[in-house]
């Protein structure tokens, strides 16, 4: 975008919230950017943020302007919401096609947008939209746009994309809220584990994209680390050498469920395996694996049998 068209859309944007109009803000997430850090570097990490920027500086250039860049997402404010949601699509449509050239290092971002009043000052916005917004993006998981109800009620989208309701959601600072994701992609199935952190997407394509919530993997990380560090005088000798050995024995046990967040985030159907096995999903890729937690079992039926349509029609 253009500085005068840049300038053009802030001086309406302010006009707007002058007169007392809503206007949208949108928030993005890059998901597991502290996991990625903290593995891979501050260089890595940079170059992985900076990546992530470019692509959504172009798209949100496109309909409306970026508000500021806070190293592992962004802000943008648009004088609509349908605006910010095409953005959105353009922003995860993009972030697709990168992922599918660099399958060994992909993005994941969620994003999220609300729309309100906020306080406009000369470089930034303040106030509750602000901070909705920004809870949204951090709920949304991976190559999810999660919108508020109020945008649901309000917004017609294009016939490209529809609405797919997420429920009434508590989140950390804002209450309650109805939430709603806005689907993008041409699919034939979905299913999520039972904390819904991590989902399967079956596209119409004949692809399985992952999406994984935020940091999915920290809190197994985190349960780990504790076991190992606990001290003899916490909780005594023979019971923290205990707890240690569990630490490192689980370690063994999970290694091949952490190392499943580096799969590809979308595969022919052709080279995965996606198998049902005491309650649980499994995908199998490239010697790597992904389970599913205790899905739906209706949901993981259709899931399988969708699955096995596509990959039969394929391979015949």
């Amino acid at each position: 975008m253009s500085w005068s068209r840049t300038l053009k859309v802030r001086q309406s944007i302010r006009a707007q919230l002058e007169a007392g109009e809503e206007i949208a803000v949108l928030f993005s997430d890059i998901r597991g950017f502290s996991s990625y850090t903290a593995e891979m570097g501050d260089r890595a990490a940079y170059r992985l943020s900076q990546t992530h920027e470019s692509i959504l500086r172009d798209r949100i250039g496109e309909y409306g302007i970026l508000v500021k860049s806070l190293g592992d997402g962004v802000m943008a404010a648009f004088e609509t919401p349908l605006l910010a949601i095409q953005a959105a699509v353009g922003i995860q449509r993009a972030i697709r096609e990168r992922n599918r050239e660099a399958p060994d290092a992909p993005i994941d971002v969620g994003i999220g947008i609300a729309a309100g009043t906020p306080v406009m000052t000369d470089i930034d916005f303040i106030g509750h939209t602000v901070n909705l917004s920004q809870r949204l993006s951090s709920y949304a998981k991976g190559g999810q746009i999660v919108v508020t109800g109020r945008i649901h009620d309000a917004v017609t989208l294009p016939d490209d994309l529809y609405y797919i309701p997420l429920g009434m959601q508590s989140l950390k600072g804002t209450g309650f809220e109805q939430l709603v994701e806005v689907s993008w992609i041409s699919e034939r199935a979905r299913v999520s584990d039972a904390k819904d952190r991590v989902t399967l997407i079956l596209t119409e394509r004949g692809t399985i994209l992952v999406e994984l919530a935020k940091d999915a993997k920290r809190p197994l990380r985190e349960a780990i680390d504790e076991l190992k560090t606990a001290r003899a005088d916490e909780d005594g000798a023979f019971s923290a050498a205990l707890q240690r050995s569990i630490a490192w024995f689980t370690q063994l046990l999970v290694g091949a469920s952490l190392a499943a967040f580096a799969i590809a985030r979308e595969q022919e159907v052709d080279r995965v395996q996606v198998k049902s096995r005491r309650g649980n999903l499994v995908l199998e890729s490239s010697g790597e694996r992904l389970v599913l937690e205790r899905p739906n079992p209706d949901r993981a039926r259709e899931f399988l049998g969708a699955f096995r349509a596509v990959r039969d029609g394929k391979t015949s």
